[in-house]
């Protein structure tokens, strides 16, 4: 089976994006730090960060298996 090509912007957008639904859909806390007003802001907490960092490497690791980085591929 021959993989398709994604370009590098592409596959950020694809991983970032379901990386964060399933990070913000799995989290019984919140994910996002809040100002000292208790609003939130967009910047997600350390812990969330790091949680975050460990589904993307799994929602590459899926990717991989149907797809391809163009910044990858061998010329």
């Amino acid at each position: 089976m021959s993989k398709l090509i994604l370009n590098d912007e592409k596959w950020v957008y694809l991983y970032s994006e379901i990386a964060d639904y399933i990070l913000e859909y799995s989290s019984l806390d919140s994910i996002w730090q809040r100002d000292n007003e208790g609003n939130e802001m967009p910047i997600r907490t350390e812990e969330k960060q790091e949680e975050f960092l460990d589904i993307v490497d799994t929602v590459e690791a899926i990717m991989r298996n149907v797809l391809v980085k163009q910044g990858e591929v061998q010329k």
